[in-house]
């Protein structure tokens, strides 16, 4: 019985703070399909309930019948989310300027690692890529950065995705007392050290902090 799956879409995407929006540029449809599954004008086939149901943490069994699943069945599907790829590049080095920004891509990542490991939800995260030696060895030219752009993690000295006279760079940032911010790569050989002061923090927009990173062999 397929009734009300409109319903079960609405309630699960809500379960995971999701907006129409959101959750439509993650499965890939436009904002009006993802609409008309939400209000019924639309059932969505059954591979995209079992993406979706892969995205929001839930057994696709239930959003197909509404049957809820055995409690002593332990072999759900692993729970997995997807997190964007955005097709621009941050500079480990001088400065990139923002052409673009549009997701070309999603890579999945454990829900369980991203809640327990990052401690963050899903909708905070962004992919990019790096550019550049500055930060080397930490972060290599081509590595992807894992961004958490949630307000609670752009807290404290890290590594950090910034937007800096409107180049967009990957950089250690450090706080001073007083106030001032310290901006700067790992490679000395090819870094300077910017000292930012706090009267010009204004210039400095910091999009988020690196949590993860992934490199090729």
């Amino acid at each position: 019985m397929t009734n009300n799956i409109n319903k079960r879409i609405i309630k699960s995407r809500k379960s995971k703070g999701y907006t129409q929006k959101y959750l439509a540029e993650i499965l890939s449809i436009s904002l009006p399909t993802m609409n008309h599954y939400e209000t019924g004008k639309r059932v969505p086939n059954s591979a995209l309930l079992a993406k979706l149901a892969g995205v929001v943490e839930c057994d696709p069994g239930w959003l197909l019948t509404g049957e809820e699943k055995n409690t002593e069945d332990h072999s759900s599907t692993e729970g997995f989310v997807l997190v964007p790829r955005y097709n621009i590049e941050a500079s480990a080095g001088g400065g990139s300027v923002i052409h673009s920004e549009q997701i070309v891509d999603h890579l999945a990542f454990k829900a369980d690692w991203v809640h327990k490991e990052l401690g963050t939800h899903p909708k905070n995260l962004v992919l990019v890529h790096s550019m550049g030696d500055s930060m080397e060895p930490t972060i290599r030219s081509g590595d992807l950065l894992l961004v958490d752009r949630s307000k609670a993690k752009m807290r404290g000295d890290g590594i950090y995705l910034i937007n800096l006279d409107d180049g967009l760079m990957v950089k250690r940032v450090e706080w001073l007392l007083g106030g001032s911010v310290v901006i700067r790569g790992d490679n000395t050989a090819v870094s300077s050290e910017q000292i930012l002061p706090a009267t010009d923090l204004e210039k400095l927009h910091i999009l988020g902090r690196v949590v993860w990173l992934g490199s090729k062999l």
